[in-house]
Order: structure tokens, then sequence, then C-alpha cells
């Protein structure tokens, strides 16, 4: 009996283990997504693949399924914008209406009680879905992909919020190996292939070859946020659809770089781009000799001459990267903060030559990108997404000034109660021998004060969600560009929700974990987002999730519409030999405030302008400064380098003018770098309470917003030319020198080699140094003018002439024996060390006047 007891109590404890075992395995299964238990965790296996080879975990199929191509056929990167196409295909006899959500990770930088760490924070993009019975659909969407987060996931909902499919898409990233990714528009893209998978920088970058047509190049700026060079080559540019010509036209403003491949079809690459590139029609295409040698690395000098189709082309405000003797091969010119750039050959011709001689490709690219734009793709930390953090934090971190508490208020305030509850009030009731309401009469006096105190601090409070902006709006002859950046922050810490304008582009600004990586936590689609962006057709609103009182969350903001009003800024602008003429006119209906015509390394300040006023810029005094040093030039604009080191943030003017400097310095150093032709007039307006972007009521709103327009410049007059040399970079032969900036630094000398232009007879040549109120303003900035001594090459002697350093023009004779048969000068600088700094000295900036060679 006692046996049968103990086996049948055996039995029951099997089953029930069995039981436990059963369950507990299935709860697992049914946490990592149906059939792939496990395949979340992090550092797991890729899980299931589909037909096009994408990794798609924990993947649930209903009645409606889910398909993704994401990036370009399944190749991408992180730390940019990441294009996705999803198809549906609904087997239901009735029509599906749901919601799409897609959900990645931003990271979060949080310090706690003295310990900072990374974090990530779940964002969740909705899109309504609509999918007819027995019916596919698509849709195209853009999300922000962070550095190195290689992974989404994609659910589908009902309108009852019933999960119908699902995906945990594992990206195919290499986030090992910075790659420089060259997307190809060709109509024989495999004459190209070669240029993939080449070794640029000293092999810290590698190529990826990213082949488009008609039916892939994106209809969006942002959806060519992934390339770093967009390559036309052997294409009828007519061919594009309006929609992809502005989109490649404002990419390359934003700092992408265009380039294109000529040869024997050049006529036909340039076509829809001849009008805003070309400064002359395209010549019919000749045969020439090309030598291929590098000449900057004479050790390992490609020797080899190849016969090539080719078409001369001429840029406006070109700048010469690679030139043969007369034959310039690859001229740029600046585009925003991007490039266009063209060389004069087919690149499908030099394939058999560039397999066998892969140099030439790491030399043509680091030609064209330059080491400073190499370095920062090489680094990895070169995506047009991230690395903006800090810069927008600058932007929109501040407030509004009334908002501030009146310190001195309370001080009195308070000052008072002690005296009136203290001695005043004991003295006044004792005389009147009524000592016994003493302490009645202090109570009454406590709610009193306390009361003055709430009613003063009314204005310093915040009721509900408020948004800091900074907007940049571009107004152009067609279109007019807005990008916005907006810190949204809530005084409570409770959820809340923002409705924005749906016309615009969202994306969120985060901060960049990869100099400190955390590791990113598997996405299993059960996470609660942190922060909700829901996309409809009235508005786009982002819902935030208890994400603490006054914590800020960065937004950008981009849209393009048709000048319908004309809007902007218009004139005729004319420079040469150092002066400025012309007229600028405000087509604004408001009056415009700290309005300024920038030219490379030279401005005029306006002032105010009314709606409809034209200003004559004759006469008005050009201040020589430093593109390069953008902050240097906003301060002198917007009147903070009136402030000095002087902080007040009770002053409301110095806070404006501190606002207004840090945006114009974002737009310069981001929007405008570089060497350029084109004038830019930039103002600001008055409206410090714009609402136009939001579609909710009462929330308040704080910012300033900056007005440009691009005006073309005249540099030509009675037959001569008048232009920078300083095109195309100097050619450092000795010394320490920063082309970018224009500096030198250390004691020894610099030698530098000017290109003056081989297609001008040169007349004179100028050497124009800072303006004494920019030296004064740049001292803040560890910057200081050259002072020394400055010797020219002499080419007939084979020594260095020593000029006279206060002397900044030289005419044709004085220039004889200093000019190289290539129209070359070069320069040595010696520093005075005797100087108060040897770090940051800022050079001259050369100017040639000549006549075009016939």
């Amino acid at each position: 009996m006692y046996r049968y007891r103990w086996v049948l109590k055996s039995t029951l404890f099997a089953l029930l283990l069995s039981l436990f075992a059963v369950v507990t395995v299935s709860a697992a299964m049914t946490a990592d997504g149906p059939g792939n238990a496990g395949s979340s965790l992090p550092g797991s296996a890729a899980g299931p693949r589909t037909a096009d080879g994408i990794s798609q975990e924990g993947m649930m199929d209903g009645p409606v399924t889910m398909e993704v191509v994401y990036g370009y056929d399944n190749v991408a990167r992180s730390g940019r914008i990441l294009p996705m196409t999803l198809t549906f295909k609904n087997s239901m006899d009735q029509d599906f209406t749901g919601t799409l959500r897609v959900a990645t990770l931003e990271p979060e930088y949080q310090s706690y009680s003295g310990r900072s760490q990374w974090n990530y924070s779940t964002y969740s993009y909705e899109y309504p879905i609509e999918v007819g019975a027995g019916e596919t659909a698509e849709q195209k969407i853009q999300i922000s992909l962070s550095d190195r987060v290689d992974q989404v996931h994609l659910s589908l909902v009902d309108e009852n919020g019933k999960e119908t499919a699902s995906r945990r898409v594992k990206l195919d990233l290499n986030l090992n190996t910075a790659e420089l990714y060259i997307g190809v528009l060709s109509d024989r893209p495999e004459r190209l292939s070669y240029l993939g998978n080449m070794g640029i920088n000293y092999s810290t970058l590698r190529t990826r070859v990213i082949e488009l047509d008609l039916d892939t190049l994106p209809e969006t700026q942002r959806g060519l946020d992934q390339l770093d060079v967009l390559l036309i080559n052997d294409f009828d540019t007519k061919k594009l659809s309006e929609t992809q010509k502005e989109a490649v036209w404002e990419w390359a403003q934003r700092g992408g770089v265009l380039l294109f491949g000529t040869g024997e079809h050049g006529r036909e690459t340039m076509s829809a781009f001849s009008q805003e590139l070309l400064a002359y029609p395209l010549p019919e295409a000749g045969v020439f000799d090309i030598d291929m040698a590098m000449e900057k690395d004479s050790a390992a000098r490609d020797e080899g001459v190849l016969s090539l189709s080719c078409s001369e082309v001429e840029l406006k405000g070109g700048t010469e990267l690679i030139t043969k003797g007369p034959l310039v091969i690859l001229s740029e010119t600046s585009v925003g903060n991007g490039a266009a750039a063209a060389a004069i050959y087919d690149f499908g011709d030099l394939k058999e030559y560039c397999s066998s001689n892969p140099s030439y490709v790491d030399h043509f690219f680091t030609e064209l990108l330059g080491e400073e734009r190499l370095n920062l793709l090489s680094s990895g930390n070169g995506g047009a997404s991230s690395g903006r953090y800090w810069e927008v934090q600058s932007l929109i971190n501040t407030g509004n000034v009334n908002r501030l508490p009146r310190v001195g208020l309370y001080v009195v305030l308070g000052t008072a109660y002690v005296a009136l509850a203290g001695p005043g009030l004991y003295f006044f009731l004792k005389q009147r021998e009524l000592r016994q309401y003493y302490q009645p009469a202090v109570a009454v006096l406590s709610l009193c004060c306390t009361g003055m105190v709430i009613l003063m601090g009314v204005p310093t409070r915040f009721d509900g969600p408020f948004l800091t902006y900074a907007l940049i709006q571009d107004a152009g002859d067609k279109d007019t560009t807005e990008t916005l950046f907006i810190n949204m922050r809530s005084p409570y810490n409770r959820t809340y929700s923002v409705g924005l304008d749906p016309s615009y582009q969202l994306f969120p600004v985060s901060d960049s974990s990869y100099y400190d990586p955390a590791q990113a936590p598997a996405l299993t689609g059960a996470e609660d987002p942190d922060m909700v962006i829901r996309y409809g057709q009235k508005a786009t609103r982002i819902e935030a999730r208890d994400t603490g009182a006054f914590n800020s969350k960065y937004f950008q903001m981009e849209r393009t519409q048709t000048n319908e009003t004309g809007e902007g800024f218009s004139g005729e602008i004319r420079a040469f030999d150092g002066r400025v003429t012309g007229t600028i006119t405000n087509n604004y209906s408001q009056t415009v405030e700290n309005a300024a015509l920038l030219l490379y390394n030279q401005m005029i300040v306006i002032g105010a302008m009314e709606p409809g006023q034209t200003i004559s810029l004759d006469g008005l005094e050009g201040v020589y400064c430093a593109t390069d040093l953008g902050y240097a030039m906003a301060a002198q604009i917007t009147g903070a380098s009136q402030y000095g080191q002087k902080v007040d943030i009770e002053d409301q003017e110095y806070v404006k003018a501190l606002e207004r400097a840090n945006l114009l310095s974002f737009y310069i150093d981001n929007y405008f770098s570089g060497y350029h032709t084109q004038g830019r007039v930039v103002a600001f307006g008055q409206d410090q309470s714009g609402q136009d972007f939001l579609t909710d009521q009462g929330i308040e709103t704080y910012g300033c917003t900056l007005l440009t327009s691009q005006i073309n410049v005249n540099y030509e007059q009675g037959g001569l030319v008048y232009r920078s040399a300083m095109q195309k970079h100097p050619n450092v032969l000795s010394g320490e020198y920063d082309a970018v900036r224009n500096t030198i630094y250390g004691m020894n000398p610099v030698i530098l080699e000017y290109y003056l232009g081989n297609d001008l007879d040169v007349e004179t040549l100028d050497f124009h140094r800072l303006s004494d109120e920019v030296v004064a303003n740049l001292r803040y900035y560890y910057t200081v003018p050259f002072a020394g001594d400055m010797y020219f090459y002499n080419y007939n002697t084979g020594s260095y002439d020593l000029m006279d350093s206060s002397r900044s023009r030289y005419n044709k004779e004085d220039l004889e024996a200093y000019l190289s048969p290539g129209n070359t000068v070069t320069v040595k600088y010696v520093y005075d060390t005797a100087g108060e700094y040897t770090w940051n000295i800022m050079l001259p900036v050369l100017t040639v006047t000549g006549r075009r060679q016939s």
C-alpha cells in the first residue's frame, strides 16, 4: 500500500513537472516570436531570411502579410535617414484599415547622482494603412537610424489595436569598416563596377557602389541621405522627373557631392543641371591625350597616357581640382553646403586602367572630397544625421527671458517681510497697546506675502508643453525651403503631445553614442515607446511619454514649398577690385533686422530693411572677414560682438543678439561653407513667437527666424575678371597650414603655392587682410592676423625675395619674375614669433584680376 502511494505521488509529480516545462517553453517562444525562441537576444544569430535576403526575426503574418525592403535593395548604413519600402497583401474579402508601427532606438545620454551613462529610448513611428480586399498596397517611409543601431521592429495593427503582422528586421550593416557610399546613375552601370570595394584615404575607407535607375532614384532629398557621392555618367538627365531633379539638387545643397562624368555624352549627362552649373554651354566632345600621372605623389606615380573622348567643362565659380597643363580634368563648385563636380571624361572609359591602377581612384576621390571630409567619414561619425546634437542644442536650449524671475523684487519683498513681521509690526502694535494681536497679525502678513510671491511667480510658470525653435527659411525664385529645429519640453512629469503641420518632414535629433557606445538592446515589439511620432492627414503628432519635467526633446523639421508670393531678397550685385556695388530689395511683407550681404571672405552689414525697401550698396563699407569662422562673422552682424565677454542673461537685447549669432553661425558653418561665387543675403524676422508650424492652439513658442536668399554676383568689368585666388586650395610646400580656415600655426615658416588659373593673363594680385573690427572680435577665439615677413619665390634667381609686408597690391610688372609658366605664385610666410600668439594665425586672402585668354 505504501509503495502504491509512493508510485502514485511520483507519477503525479512527474506530470506536473512536464506540464511546467511545456508552459515555460511556450512562454519563451511567445516572448521571442512564434518559431524563434531566443532569436531576439543581443548577439544571437540572424533569424530566418526572406527571398530577398533580409533577416526578419520574430515574423508573424495574418490575413494581411507584410514584406520589407530597406535602404537601396537592402544595403544601408546607420547614422543616416533610412528609407524603407513595405508591401502589404490583403487576402481577406474585406478592406483592411489599420496602423503601421515602426520602432527603433535613439541613444540618450543620462546623468543621475554623479553617474553618467548611455541609454536607448524607443521611438515609434506610426503610419495609417489602408489595403483593399484582395489587393496589394505599397508604403514608402523614412525613419532616423542612429549610429550603430542595426535593427527595427515593424508591426501592423487593425482598428481595434490587434496585431495582425510583425517583423523584427535585423539590418545587414557594416559596423566595423567605414564606407564611402557612391550612388551610380548610368545606362551602363556595369562599366562603373570597378569603383566598388576600393581603398580610399590610406584604406581607412572602402567604397561601396549603389546602382540606381529612374525607378529606384528617390524623389526626396532625404531619400538620398544614405549616399556620400552621386555619380551621373553616360545618362540623359532630361529623363529625370522634376521631383527627382529637385531632390538631387536639394541633397547636394545639404551636403552631398554631385559628380558628373561627361566624355562623349557630356551634353546629355549635364543637360538637366546646365542652367544651374555651367558658365558656358558644353562644346562638342573631342579626343584628348590624358596623362594619368598623379603629381602629388611622385614616388608612386602611375605612368600612362590615355586617349579619351572628353568634354571640356567650365562650371560657374568652379575650383580646379585636377589639372594637366592647360587641361582641367576635374573641377568643382559649391552648392550650398555641398558641391557639384564634373570630370571631362567618361568614368566608364577608365575601367581597364583603374582596375590595374586602383591608386588612381584613391587619388581622384581624395581630390574630390578633400582630406577633412574623408577623415570625418573614416572616423565612422560623418553621417548626415548624426553629429549635430550639440550644435542644435546651442540653438534652441534657451528661452524667453521674460520668463526669468525678477530676483531683485523677491529680495525687496523678503526684506520688507522680515522688517514688518519683526520689529515693525511689533512696535506698531505696542504703541497702540495691541500686542495681544501680534501673532494673528504675523499670520495674516505671512499669508499676504505668500500670495504676493505666488502672484509674482505667475509669469515664470508654464501650464503646459512649450517649444523653443530656430527656423532657417531660404527663399529662391521658385521655391522656399524651410529647416526648423524645435526643443519640446513640458513642466510636468507626465505624457503630453504636440500637433505639427503635416507638410513638414520630421526627424529626431539625438545624441551620438559613437565614442562611448552602449550595447543596444534587442527590440521585441513589447516595449512601451518613450516617444511616438504619429503621422496623420491633418497633423503629425509627437507624443512624449513620461520624459520628465523640463526634459528636452529635439527634432528637425523640413519642407519645400512653391514660392507663390515672391518672398525673399532680390537685386543686382557687382563685385570688382574689392568694391561691391548694386542694390538689394526686401520682398518680404515684414521689416527685417540685422540684414547683411555675405560674399566669400567679405561682408557688408546693412541693418534693418522695411517691406519693399531697396538698399543701394554703393559706398557701403565692406568688411574682410573669415568665412570659416562663422561665429566671428555672425557676432559682427547681429551685434553680439559689442558685448564682448560680458554676460547678462537678464538683458533682453543681449540674449536676442546671442540667439541670432548662434543661429547665423550654425547656418554659415553648415550651409554656406567653402569657396563660393554667389552672394547670400541674410536677415532676421522680428516675430519671436511663430505658430505656423503648429496645429494645436495655446502652446507657447519662442525662437528666431533667419531669412536667406541667394543672389548672383557679377565679377567682370571692362573685359577684366576679378576672382579669388583661393578657389583651389594652395599647395603646401612647407610648414603647417589649415586650408579650410586659411590659418598657419607653429614657429616654422610656411610656404604656399597659389594657383591663379591658367585661363587668365594676370593684371594685378591683391592681398586682403582682416578688417580691424574683425581682428578685435577674433581674439576671443584665439585667432590673430598674420604679422611678419613675406617672401616671393623668384623663378629667375631661384631664391626668395623679401617683400614689403605693408604692401597689398602687385601689378603685372611687379609679378613678372614671380609668376610660373602655369600661373602660380609661391609665397613664404615667416611669422613674427614675438607676437602674443603662435596658433591660428590668419593669412591674407588673395584675389586676382586678369583678362581671359582667347
